[in-house]
């Protein structure tokens, strides 16, 4: 009878660790399958060290299998003291994998999103929000490197702009190039290019275009850009000069085209004109100091 007592008395307890056990285990399983998705993500992210963030998602598919087994083991024998202690540190394990996997995805997509700030900025300009000539740059030099079909470019400056600047200040003048800026980005055609160069100089680079697509375009420009301007109770006209350019009649490289570009412009405010093309003005010599690519 004592015998029977004993054992009787030891049964719940027995349970109870198993329970406890099987409970901790089951804590630290969800925080492996929680890692799962981040890990995954960073992954997807291809931060430095990918390799490891890789074999970091495949060991925790494996601590899984693991985990299972060990419940598997523990709802199929008697759990003593050993075996909660391994529970313990099963469920420490999960959580801090959880728990590492969580702020490293934090960190990763702060630098991430840092880093495309950083680059938005580099090919932007700050006050249009018009990509500048660094990604003008960039965008023409892979364009005739790539040989292919011809394109055209579009140069412009604004009349007369120091007026604004000096008569009703720089804010002024501010405001009235983010109209611009707007207006010329508002008509763009698909896979145009809207530039802000600097000033009151815009420029716009058409792929796959040819003279009678960029002239089209030059009118639509005119036309928006002249259209009155309503800026601190002031209203302003405001006048555009215009140059084309194309590619490779009018230039082979960026530096020539871009420079043909700028004399028909130059033309075309010494005219007076809605736009000038550079084959009808290639009698004319360059500008002293108007462009410098």
């Amino acid at each position: 009878m004592p015998r029977n007592d004993t054992l009787n008395a030891n049964a719940p307890k027995g349970g109870d660790m198993t329970a406890f056990a099987i409970f901790i285990v089951l804590i630290g399983l969800m925080g492996l399958l929680a890692s799962l998705i981040p890990t995954y993500q960073i992954c997807q992210l291809k931060p430095p060290q990918t390799q490891g963030w890789h074999l970091l998602l495949f060991m925790i598919g494996m601590f899984i299998f693991g985990y299972l087994g060990f419940l598997w083991m523990l709802l199929n024998r008697e759990t003593g003291p050993l075996e909660t202690v391994v529970s313990l540190v099963f469920s420490a394990g999960g959580a801090f994998v959880w728990l590492v996997v969580k702020m490293s995805m934090k960190t990763i997509v702060k630098l991430q999103d840092t880093l495309e700030d950083k680059h938005y900025q580099a090919y932007h300009d700050s006050l249009t929000d018009l990509p500048n000539r660094h990604m003008l740059y960039e965008t023409m030099e892979r364009l005739i490197k790539d040989n292919g079909s011809p394109f055209g470019f579009i140069m412009m400056d604004l009349n007369d702009f120091k007026m604004i600047n000096d008569n009703l200040g720089h804010d002024a003048g501010d405001k009235v190039l983010e109209i611009i800026a707007y207006r010329i980005e508002r008509i763009m055609p698909p896979q145009a290019l809207p530039v802000r160069l600097g000033g009151d100089e815009f420029a716009v680079l058409l792929p796959k275009s040819e003279l009678g697509q960029a002239q089209r375009l030059a009118k639509q420009i005119q036309k928006a850009v002249i259209e009155d301007i309503h800026c601190e109770g002031h209203l302003l006209a405001v006048g555009i000069s215009i140059g084309i350019a194309l590619y490779p009649q009018d230039g082979d490289d960026r530096k020539t085209l871009m420079k043909h570009a700028d004399i028909a412009m130059y033309r075309s405010k010494q005219n007076n004109s809605d736009y000038e093309t550079f084959s009808q003005v290639t009698d004319m010599p360059a500008p002293l100091g108007q462009f410098s690519p």
